[in-house]
């Protein structure tokens, strides 16, 4: 995604647009959206200086880490970037200046890509521990069934889990064995 500076005003301005994944380089190795990513961006400019401040919604297919379901879930994701042009667009800067730039996006003066940005939300948004929902059982560590659809075989025979030790009511740091 590219915003023509050259069109860009002096001052405060707001831009809403939707754009697929692809266009701003997530691959479905990062994760599957369910349609576009709505982008509203806020942007200030001062000059050759320019803060954007950004929110996107997406939906992401995910999977539930305890009972391995697919879900969708919604993403409202918030980010800053503060963008200034660089001295001669034509030389190269070392990598290891680029990587310490502090959190500085340049630009050429004629147009701006805020891709990587808006990518890096996206992914950094995602949850670590996907949950179908807050309440998931996941799966049966014995028989390995679903236990949200209900009693897996395991409690439908009786056999509980842990059934076969020993316990005296102490926390288990407590316990010493007998042999």
């Amino acid at each position: 995604m590219e915003i023509d500076l050259r069109e860009l005003r002096e001052g405060q301005s707001r831009l809403e647009l939707e754009v697929t994944g692809e266009s701003v380089g997530i691959t479905p190795a990062d994760v599957i959206l369910e349609g576009p990513v709505h982008l509203i961006l806020d942007l200030d400019r001062r000059g050759d200086e320019i803060w954007i401040k950004g929110h996107a919604q997406a939906k992401a297919r995910q999977e539930c880490s305890r009972c391995l379901v697919d879900f969708t879930e919604n993403l409202e994701l918030d980010f800053e970037v503060f963008c200034a042009k660089v001295g001669n667009p034509h030389v190269e800067s070392h990598p290891a200046l680029d990587e310490e730039d502090g959190g500085v996006h340049f630009h050429d003066g004629r147009t701006l890509s805020i891709d990587g940005e808006i990518r890096e939300a996206v992914i950094l948004g995602l949850s670590m521990k996907p949950l179908c929902r807050e309440a998931c059982k996941g799966l049966c560590a014995q028989c390995g069934e679903d236990k949200n659809a209900g009693p897996c075989r395991c409690e439908r025979a009786g056999v509980r889990i842990g059934a076969d030790v020993k316990t005296t009511g102490d926390p288990p740091s407590t316990q010493l064995r007998e042999d």
